[in-house]
């Protein structure tokens, strides 16, 4: 706060005024008439002129006044961090971390402390998970496993808001498990920060798992690929080896995690002066559900780290409902159908019921059978009794194939949206669209659009534009525009190419380095059945093409989002001829299908989803409920059970911590069918939530779990060097600056000479000063 001149003595200005000039221009004559204004004379008038205005400015009672923060009446909020990351040392240094800030912060080192109470009045805190005061830092034990660095300076604001905080003084080595919430920082609520750095950038012998990443695709080897960066420093150059185990979970929340084809573990060879290493793991898990893999990271030597609490993580893998349902209906029995069937019939995780047509529906004018005879003459000889299973004239003869029981589809193509939404994905096969109604065309647009669900149309004789299906709402839900009038192309000796769109997309490349599928698209044998397709929608993707034997390309293979869900167009009739190659080419195109089929099932919702996400008071569980019909479900309750599902048996018997809760969840209200609620543990380690939702006459709606880690130490001990640069980053965003730990004697000085909020008027007397006399007598 700067300082001012005041002058108290405003009512002798005229005096002051007239004695000054009376008094210069009486000097001026006087040195005039002896001659004296001359050469190095002048000065000396100039500096004696000068002397006659200091003196008769003390008429006016000239006084140094300034504002200065009240004593004792301003508060400074000391901050200490006490997570276990204070605990690491420096090699160079006789203490660590934590050791060093009591030393400042107790004891005859603390005498900046006194000092500071002298002007203000100092408040202790130490944060970790969250912010607590003290009566002194004695209590500091290191042993946080988490420091929530920017939720503990909002909650100092909010703990002040209106009172007097003048500065807060933050001692940390600003390694901050929130540090990706800066933006959060309420700087409307705090004053000026004065971050304290604790340690220095000496690097520390380590070997830690920086990061792991988490890919789940539709690839049909290996759905699962995760992405592991490990590093080391100031250690000697060795082997780092790398394992991922899985973690058996308890109490039947989650499939038992038994035999299990995981990767082999890898090794990467660190450097002397510090390395980085991505390593990449790709494997297909055996179950479905909720599980959890442990991730370690190993030295082949027994150099010891500076801590090992970063040399392992654990990962979830979601790997979906037990079964995703898939409807496929075809118009003729025919070779597509074979070679699909057999693709999904081994996988459990995708079930497909089929709707074969054997024979179209006649005229009801056209008889063409016997006295009596109303059924379809196709029955004709077969011991059919029950009236009610034999379709009519004028009804398509339709077999059901792996239903799930004797009422699926009994009455053909579901007519409701109670029956139809029970599918995951729809795949229309050579059919022409007079078969459906146009209510049930309708209820397909509505599937896709507001179930979310996936829909597949094959190419064929019957099949999109030969089919009839132009301006109907199946087509609007199409990733093409279908024209009958449209130029058909050349479909002889057709050859498969992948889009350069398609390149990328793992589920419609069949293996996973690119020289070995393109080696694979050159053995493909030639097509000869295709649907042309004039144009594609805005917004579709083209990732595959045909190119015939002129060098015409047409697409082959176009996807895009509607609504809710996804569609895609086969355009090609005749894949099944890829099957009919050979053993190696028939297990190629099974594969492709699965992974087609895992495509379109991905991420369509479910009646009742639930989801964990990360809040400021721990983890957030949201949970969706949905009607038969999936509009949001308008009453009902949810029941969500949480365990923690990585200790083992014998963990249980000895551990004091949290094991199991049951909650409900509370409705939104300005979002039917969503209910929310909130769970904090301070426990780390792998958590899975079930939820039970129920509707308005206590049926259950459905049931669905999602899981999550708790990993505080593995953000504690992301890096083991200060983050200078966050410190730095806090410091500028509240106008505050950043201190040595040995410049502590500052602070005073520093938070004094910035405005606070309670303030005292100073003033001194400039006369008082003997330097003026001199000055002026000089």
């Amino acid at each position: 706060m700067l300082a001012v001149i005041t002058f108290n003595g405003g009512n002798w200005w005229w005096v002051a005024l007239l004695a000054a000039a009376a008094s210069i221009i009486s000097s001026y004559f006087a040195w005039k008439s002896e001659g004296r204004l001359v050469n190095g004379y002048v000065i000396g008038f100039s500096l004696r002129a000068l002397g006659i205005l200091l003196l008769l400015m003390c008429l006016l009672d000239p006084h140094w006044t300034g504002e200065r923060p009240a004593k004792g009446a301003n508060i400074v909020a000391l901050m200490a961090d006490n997570s276990r990351g204070m605990n690491l040392g420096e090699p160079s240094a006789s203490e660590n971390r934590g050791e060093a800030l009591k030393d400042r912060l107790l004891g005859p080192a603390a005498s900046w402390l006194t000092d500071l109470e002298q002007s203000f009045q100092a408040r202790s805190y130490r944060f970790d998970r969250d912010l607590r005061r003290v009566t002194d830092f004695s209590s500091l034990d290191f042993q946080g496993e988490q420091s929530n660095l920017i939720a503990s300076l909002n909650q100092l604001g909010d703990r002040y808001q209106g009172l007097p905080l003048a500065g807060v003084t933050l001692f940390s080595d600003g390694i901050a498990t929130d540090k990706g919430r800066l933006e959060d920082l309420n700087t409307n609520v705090l004053p000026p920060i004065y971050p304290v750095v604790i340690g220095n950038q000496e690097p520390l012998p380590d070997i830690s798992i920086d990061r792991v990443e988490l890919r789940q695709t539709a690839f049909d080897d290996a759905p699962i690929s995760l992405k592991t960066v490990v590093s080391s420093s100031a250690l000697p150059a060795q082997s780092i080896d790398v394992s991922i185990e899985a973690i058996e979970t308890r109490n039947g929340l989650s499939t038992s995690l038994e035999d299990r084809d995981l990767p082999a573990p890898q090794s990467a060879r660190s450097k002397a002066s510090g390395s980085s290493h991505a390593l990449n793991f790709d494997w297909r898990p055996i179950r479905t559900g909720i599980q959890f893999y442990r991730v370690a990271a190993s030295a082949s030597t027994t150099d010891e780290e500076a801590t090992q609490a970063n040399n392992e993580r654990i990962v979830m893998v979601d790997g979906g409902q037990e079964a995703f349902r898939i409807l496929y209906v075809t118009g003729r029995p025919n070779w597509e159908y074979k070679f699909l069937n057999r693709a999904l019939y081994n996988d459990t995780q995708l079930q497909m019921s089929g709707l074969i047509r054997v024979a179209r529906r006649e005229p009801k004018f056209e008889f063409k059978g016997r006295a009596g005879e109303s059924s379809n003459p196709l029955y004709r000889g077969f011991d059919r009794t029950d009236e009610e299973e034999t379709e009519e004239y004028d009804q398509p003869v339709l077999i059901r194939v792996n239903t799930r029981d004797e009422k699926e589809l009994s009455d053909g193509f579901p007519s409701t949206a109670e029956e139809l939404f029970e599918y995951d994905a729809i795949i229309i096969d050579d059919l022409e669209a007079d078969f459906f109604t146009f209510n049930q065309q309708t209820l397909i647009r509505q599937f896709v659009a507001q179930r979310g669900g996936g829909l597949l149309a094959l190419g064929g004789a019957d099949a999109l534009d030969h089919g009839g299906y132009e301006n109907t709402p199946i087509a609007a839900t199409l990733p093409v525009y279908l024209d009958q009038s449209f130029t058909r192309a050349s479909s002889e000796n057709l050859s498969w190419r992948l889009t350069r769109e398609g390149w990328v997309e793992p589920w419609t490349r069949v293996r996973p380095i690119e020289t070995d599928e393109r080696a694979r698209l050159d053995t493909m044998p030639p097509f000869h059945v295709l649907n042309t397709i004039p144009k594609i929608k805005p917004g579709a993707r083209v990732l595959a093409e045909v190119e015939n034997a002129l060098g015409d390309r047409y697409p082959s293979l176009v996807a895009h989002n509607f609504g809710a869900g996804k569609v895609a167009c086969v355009a090609v009739g005749d894949l099944w001829r890829w099957g009919l190659r050979g053993e190696a080419e028939h297990e190629d195109l099974a594969r492709l299908w699965r992974q087609i089929a895992r495509w379109l099932v991905t991420d369509v919702p479910s009646l009742v989803e639930i989801e964990a996400r990360d809040s400021a008071e721990g983890t957030e569980i949201v949970v969706e409920a949905r009607e038969e019909d999936y509009n949001p479900l308008e009453i009902g309750q949810a029941r969500v059970t949480i365990k923690r599902v990585d200790l083992s048996e014998a963990d249980l018997a000895t551990h004091k911590g949290f094991t199991e809760v049951d909650l409900f969840a509370e409705p939104v209200s300005d979002a039917p069918g969503r209910f929310t609620a909130e769970f904090s543990s301070q426990d780390a380690g792998a958590y899975i939530a079930r939820v039970e939702v129920q509707g308005p006459e206590g049926e259950v709606v459905g049931i669905a779990e999602t899981g999550w880690v708790n990993e505080p130490l593995a953000s504690e001990f992301r890096s083991l060097s200060p983050d200078r640069e966050l410190l730095e980053q806090i410091a500028e965003k509240t106008g505050g600056s950043v201190l040595e730990i040995s410049s502590l004697e500052k602070l005073e000085s520093m938070i004094s000479k910035q405005k606070a909020p309670v303030t005292e008027l100073w003033s001194y007397p400039l006369w008082h000063n003997a330097w003026l006399f001199l000055a002026a007598l000089g």
